[in-house]
């Protein structure tokens, strides 16, 4: 299974960080323009179980997605997975770690398996990688100013 990982550090305490990821809203507004992510259902505050629907567009299609969040331990670890969506398998497992000197080091690991079908064709694994770049830059740059001290 394609497994794509990133590790980014900011300056702010562990606890705020994880404030922001927990809220669904600001895990949408984290996302780059071009998705056009919207959140369509889904708690104000995650906990272990919360479920969360987006919809989204790329590739020309329009996508929806539902995911649980199957491990939660407040301050350090989210994990989500896929339970309706484009692709086969998805499971993103984030963990939030004092930096050494101070603020927060969050750790981002996604394995996925692309869509089949027609979808499969354009959103193969390399794809897919592409556009995860692109969106965790993305992100960093929100993060850096959300994250500011």
């Amino acid at each position: 299974m394609p497994r794509f990982e990133r590790t980014e550090t900011y300056p702010a305490p562990p606890a705020r960080a994880f404030a922001l990821f927990r809220r669904p809203a600001e895990r949408v507004r984290m996302a780059p323009p071009e998705l056009h992510l919207q959140l369509e259902d889904g708690p104000n505050d995650l906990a272990l179980g919360s479920r969360l629907t987006v919809r989204g567009r790329r590739w020309g299609v329009s996508q929806r997605m539902t995911t649980e969040f199957t491990a939660f331990e407040d301050g350090v670890l989210i994990v989500e997975e896929q339970r309706q969506g484009p692709f086969r398998a998805w499971k993103h497992t984030q963990r939030f770690a004092a930096a050494p000197g101070g603020g927060v080091c969050i750790t981002d690991a996604i394995e996925y398996e692309p869509p089949g079908g027609l979808l499969g064709r354009l959103a193969t694994a390399e794809a897919i990688r592409r556009e995860l770049e692109g969106a965790f830059a993305f992100r960093a740059l929100r993060l850096t100013r959300l994250l500011a001290p």
